[in-house]
């Protein structure tokens, strides 16, 4: 099955990184597409329900020389293996991701890449990560099916610089423009401080 728009968007930060890991992994479309690139030795297919398990196990289960493995474990007390990790944690909301992150982040070696696309809690998740360890490889924004999903490439490589709290390159061209629009009408009545200072950064905002 061909990946959505946004599973592509995500796939295209991997690096030659031996080992692949998709934290959520819901129906794991996007670890099982690197299956048969010759870089990667293991698919690790992550997720904590019961039922998704199943439906992975009768998935992808059936080939001997398939490349993955599958795990019913919370990304919050999963363990990496330290080697050249391509770490992928997307499909729920920013402070879910926030959970795993303090998990995943203190395991991270320079060679690994994480990226991260948050559903929620977008600036709570920004805000963390700006004063992390990690530096911004890329960001990009993305519109399907009727929502927009900001993306993040990070990593301990200190040839990038850090996260900037509310975004740069998220807010170019005609997407970037329309998410501008769709930003400031949502947070307008927003009366919390981190969502005030928000407002008034885009209210200053010329996309």
């Amino acid at each position: 099955m061909a990946l959505s728009k946004r599973l592509k968007a995500l796939s295209e930060y991997y690096d030659h990184q031996s080992i692949i890991w998709d934290i959520g992994c819901d129906h794991g479309l996007l670890g099982n597409s690197f299956q048969a690139i010759t870089s990667v030795r293991e698919i690790h297919l992550v997720d904590p329900s019961v039922e998704v398990i199943k439906s992975l196990i009768d998935a992808y289960i059936t080939d001997p020389s398939s490349k993955i493995h599958i795990h019913q474990q919370h990304g919050q007390n999963l363990k990496i293996n330290h080697s050249s990790n391509c770490i992928f944690i997307a499909g729920m909301g920013g402070k879910e991701i926030l959970e795993i992150s303090l998990n995943i982040i203190p395991q991270l070696t320079a060679k690994d890449v994480l990226i991260v696309s948050p559903h929620r809690k977008i600036l709570e998740l920004r805000a963390y990560l700006k004063e992390s360890i990690l530096n911004l490889v890329e960001e990009k924004l993305i519109w399907e099916d009727g929502q927009y999903y900001q993306i993040f490439c990070l990593s301990l490589d200190p040839k990038y610089s850090k996260i900037s709290l509310y975004g740069d390159d998220i807010w170019k061209g005609d997407t970037g423009r329309k998410y501008h629009s769709h930003q400031l009408e949502a947070f307008l009545s927003h009366q919390d401080g981190m969502g005030k200072a928000y407002t008034t950064f885009l209210k200053e905002l010329n996309p």
